[in-house]
């Protein structure tokens, strides 16, 4: 069985990120049984990081903070494929996945990185490049297996919105990477 967490970043449910998302896990559980846990960033009691150092003293919770954090850090641990999906606000991922990842110092520790899979969707309308960048740059210490989604919802020149559910083409795309995902995990 494979085991995913998803992290939602958007605080809009069931957006353009979400439905890539949703598209994805679609294609995993086309082929293979998996379990799923799916957390809503914008509705969890997520303090910020508070840079005490205490995470680097070994505790039986990781972090002295207590709030939802904790049951993130659970699943993450237990998880093989991990998805951070994210509109892009001002050139990078919202506030409320950001949050999340300041407070995953707790475990920053190759160990628990190490063979994962990391699955990034980002939505945006003008940039992306700064959130995979931060993915690309931790990828070669941490050593996690890094695959990126970008989709542009964004017709710059009629400057129309296009909602994601008309992108047929990023849609499949997200479907097929759960399919070719859960194929090379699986075997």
């Amino acid at each position: 069985m494979l085991r995913v967490l998803v992290l939602h970043g958007s605080p809009r449910k069931n957006g353009n990120s979400d439905t890539l998302a949703n598209y994805f896990k679609e294609g995993l559980k086309s082929r293979w049984e998996v379990e799923i846990e799916d957390y809503f960033a914008n509705e969890l009691n997520i303090k910020p990081c508070q840079g005490c150092l205490s995470c680097e003293k070994p505790l039986d919770e990781f972090c002295i903070q207590q709030d939802d954090m904790q049951a993130i850090y659970s699943s993450f641990l237990n998880s093989d494929i991990v998805v951070f999906a994210t509109p892009m606000y001002w050139g990078y991922m919202t506030a409320q996945l950001k949050t999340i990842i300041d407070r995953m110092e707790a475990i920053a520790n190759p160990e628990y990185f190490e063979n994962k899979t990391f699955v990034v969707i980002i939505t945006y309308r003008h940039h992306y490049e700064s959130t995979v960048g931060f993915f690309e740059r931790i990828q070669p210490f941490f050593k996690f297996n890094l695959n990126v989604i970008t989709c542009c919802t964004k017709d710059h020149e009629t400057d129309r919105d296009i909602p994601v559910i008309e992108i047929k083409s990023k849609l499949n795309e997200a479907f097929e990477l759960g399919k070719e995902i859960g194929e090379r995990i699986a075997n």
